[in-house]
């Protein structure tokens, strides 16, 4: 069980290791980086809707809680 340990190296090093590959490696990083964001924009729609048909019945958020609900098709 991982506990989610990976996560605050993540936030701590991640936006360093971004700048440094976007400043050495210049333009076909800063391509492939706005690629991935518009894929990774692109696939949460669907994601989101399929989470919302697979979630346990009875588990919603709590009255009076403030969630987007996607517009599922």
């Amino acid at each position: 069980m991982s506990f989610g340990l990976g996560a605050g190296p993540a936030e701590a090093l991640g936006p360093g290791l971004l700048i440094s590959l976007c400043a050495t490696w210049g333009r076909p990083v800063r391509y492939a980086v706005g690629a991935l964001f518009a894929l990774t924009g692109l696939a949460a729609p669907p994601a989101a809707c399929r989470a919302q048909r697979a979630s346990v019945p009875g588990t919603a958020a709590p009255a009076g809680a403030a969630v987007a609900q996607p517009e599922c098709t």
